[in-house]
């Protein structure tokens, strides 16, 4: 909406918000099942939480210095493992996610998106997944740029507005704009906040407050 019709959400208000972490997101499938551990390779369940050794350290990195961790803390989900029917027989399918800064960052993904693809498979293979890309047969990414160019989300980010104590509750942005009448807002970026539940949640909240306008 042009800036003259937005006399409480202004560009200032809106830039001066702070936002989420950005996602570099890898979806992945092979051509060989992953349902046992080998070796000395721990076993995998359908949800898998891997934390860096300097936890607090990667979330400065992210949050306050805006670089790229050059370990990870990585979110990994095997579907495949509760349902086969997912991949076809004696495939696997996969994606695993890292927190990386948003496009506020000095980060140039159009260089940086290769390398840290191949950072983070090298990783699963040699902790998790052995001879991983050897037995890939199917493979997409996704980096900030998705999140702002395709999903519309500002700066990338990945969760929208941060939940901090004055981004929370009636400190969100509101479901009823206050600039335009008749104009409601869902998603991640209003109330109450950001994941499915919330998001849920606010197509909830919209629907009563049309409900009373009408």
């Amino acid at each position: 909406l042009p800036a003259q019709h937005r006399h409480t959400n202004t560009d200032r208000r809106i830039q001066n918000l702070k936002y989420s972490m950005s996602l570099f997101v890898i979806y992945f499938g092979t051509k060989k099942r992953y349902i046992q551990a080998e070796g000395g390779y721990p076993q995998l369940a359908h949800h898998n939480i891997i934390l860096s050794k300097r936890y607090k350290g990667l979330l400065r990195e992210i949050f306050g210095q805006g670089g790229l961790p050059t370990d990870f803390s990585l979110y990994l989900h095997m579907p495949t493992l509760t349902d086969p029917s997912m991949a076809p027989a004696g495939h696997e399918a996969f994606y695993v996610l890292s927190p990386v800064p948003h496009l506020g960052a000095d980060i140039d993904w159009a260089q940086a998106a290769g390398p840290y693809r191949d950072a983070i498979m090298n990783f699963l293979e040699e902790n998790y997944l052995p001879d991983l890309q050897a037995n890939l047969v199917a493979e997409h990414y996704i980096d900030p740029r998705h999140f702002q160019h395709t999903l519309n989300s500002y700066l990338g980010s990945a969760f929208s507005v941060q939940p901090t104590l004055l981004q929370s509750a009636w400190f969100r942005p509101h479901n009823r704009s206050e600039d335009i009448p008749n104009l409601y807002f869902v998603g991640a970026g209003t109330h109450p906040g950001a994941g499915l539940p919330g998001v849920l949640s606010s197509a909830k909240i919209v629907d009563s407050l049309i409900g009373q306008h009408m």
